[in-house]
Parts: structure tokens; sequence; C-alpha cells
């Protein structure tokens, strides 16, 4: 597929994608075939808000037997959870509502953050930032103010404790595991504190998101081609860069969709421009392979419909 003059995916990708999800859905076992189901759903419900009715009808046939696709982890649990609430953002009805909560208190469980335990320490910061943009969706879509205070906690407990007593960076701090942060972390806590904005009126959560945002590219952004690598110089692994979705969402589709409303609450330009060029550095791979790159492929819609700052 040829690539248009700007570099970026194709502007009738998307609804392609959405065809291609049509034909490899199977709601009867709650998923789809070879995409990754909840990236998928969060595709197409992100679609059915701007009125694309078959990507509504779609993905709650799909989403009524939804299993859990990535295991029974709490991420996973998170995962699940987010893609309930989001439904309900699409369509209200009371049997949606009511799956949501049962979803997120089945998440919040699976954290340990019902109880006043350190349960939740045990899971990584990608999933405890994952839990917390789940909650606070889920207290501004669901007007539930609970949500919205489990959620400050968790992102007040993650800002104290989830960094290094040494040099202040951010850390993965999964149970015994302390090394230093990768780019679904830095994404997935920066898309929690993002959306606290919203959940709780308080602009200190996007300072903090702004600093995570300034912290996350100096220690992964690849300065020759652009794009964000999964891993900081000196953590030990080598230095990757993937854009396609696997066990959990991709690290620089979540950052890409982080830049996009970073430069909307800011009004930086600069953010638009890096969200462009992560876009530019993966769009040979989204055009060749959407289905593997849907977070992406979502960003890279969410760009295309949201006015650049003056």
């Amino acid at each position: 597929m040829t690539q248009p003059a700007s570099g970026l995916p194709p502007a009738n990708l998307p609804a392609q994608a959405r065809a291609a999800l049509a034909a490899c859905a199977d709601p009867v076992a709650g998923r789809f075939t070879g995409a990754s189901t909840i990236a998928a759903l969060l595709f197409l419900l992100d679609r059915a808000r701007e009125g694309d009715d078959e990507a509504a009808r779609l993905a709650l046939a799909v989403l009524r037997r939804t299993p859990g696709e990535v295991g029974p982890t709490a991420g996973a649990a998170a995962a699940e959870a987010a893609v309930h609430v989001e439904a309900v953002d699409v369509r209200r009805d009371p049997g949606l509502e009511k799956t949501a909560r049962a979803a997120l208190d089945a998440a919040l469980a699976a954290f340990g953050w019902n109880a006043d335990d350190e349960k939740g320490e045990a899971q990584g910061t990608d999933a405890h930032g994952l839990m917390i943009a789940t909650l606070s969706r889920a207290a501004v879509i669901l007007e539930a103010p609970g949500y919205r205070e489990a959620a400050a906690r968790a992102g007040e407990r993650a800002l104290d404790h989830r960094v290094d007593a040494k040099w202040g960076t951010l850390l993965h701090l999964a149970g015994d595991a302390h090394r230093p942060a990768g780019l679904g972390d830095y994404a997935l806590l920066v898309r929690g504190l993002l959306d606290l904005l919203p959940a709780t009126g308080e602009k200190g959560w996007l300072h903090e998101g702004v600093r995570l945002q300034g912290e996350q590219e100096e220690r992964l952004w690849d300065a020759r081609e652009g794009g964000f690598f999964e891993s900081p110089e000196g953590s030990g692994r080598a230095a990757r860069k993937y854009g396609s979705d696997g066990a959990f969402l991709s690290g620089n589709g979540i950052a890409t969709l982080n830049l996009i409303d970073l430069a909307q609450l800011t009004g930086e330009r600069r953010y638009r421009e890096r969200a462009e060029g992560v876009l530019r550095v993966f769009a040979p791979e989204v055009a060749r392979e959407p289905l593997a790159h849907l977070t992406l492929l979502r960003a890279a819609q969410r760009l295309e419909r949201t006015p650049s700052p003056a």
C-alpha cells in the first residue's frame, strides 16, 4: 500500500481495519482471530464514539462474551474492565453498566485495592497505570466517586513509591523486581495521570504527567530514527522498538495517544509533532499489518480528528 506524502498511515486504513475485524470476529468465543481482542475493542469503541454504528455493533457483540484474553492477571482484569467501561460510554444500557461495575470490582480485587494491603505492589507499573486510567474513566462515565477516590489513591502511591530512591526515576516495580521502568510503564502511568485530570479536576495530575512524559522522552526516545525504545539504555536489555500490540497494549501506541492529549491540554504543538513522528516511524508496519497495530491505528485516527494547537 502506498504511503501518503505526509508519511502517516493512510486515512482510509482505520475503516479497512474495521472491515477486517468484522471478518475475523468470533462473538461466540468473545475474541478476534489474529488481533489483540482488548486493542480491537478499544479501537472499535473509539470509532463508535465518532458515529460508526457498525463498529459499535461489532464491539458490543464481541464484548458480551470477552473472557479476558491475556490471562487471569491483574493487568488483564484492568484491561477487561477498561473495555466494559468504554462500552457504557458508547451505549447507556443498564446491563452494560452492571457488567462494567462487576468487571471493575473484579479488577480491584485482583489488585488488592479493595483491602488495605500491599498486594497491589506485586503488579507492574504498567498494570498499575492502566488500572488508574480505568478507574478514572469509570468515575466520569459511571458517575461513581468511589472509583475516583481509588484512582487518586493509586496515583499518589505510584508517584510516591514507584521511583528509584537515589535517582528519582520511575521503576517497573513488580514484586521483588526493581528494574528501571520501560515504555509500557511510562506510557500507561502517564495515561492514568492524564485521565485523573478530568476525573478529579486537579491540575497537579497534569503537571506530573508532563514531568513523566519528559522523563520518558529523555530515557526512551530514539533521537536518530524516532519512536520510543522499550527499555532505557543501561537496563541490560537490547534496544528495541515495537509498534504492535502484544499481551498488553502497544507502548508506542499509548504514548502517541498521550502526546495527542498533551498537545490539547497544554497547547504545546511540540507534543503533536512528536506524535506525528511516532506514527511516521511505524506507518509502513501499520499499513502492512493493521490488525497487529490497532493501538497505533487508533492514535492515527485520533490525530486526524483532533485540531492542532494554535
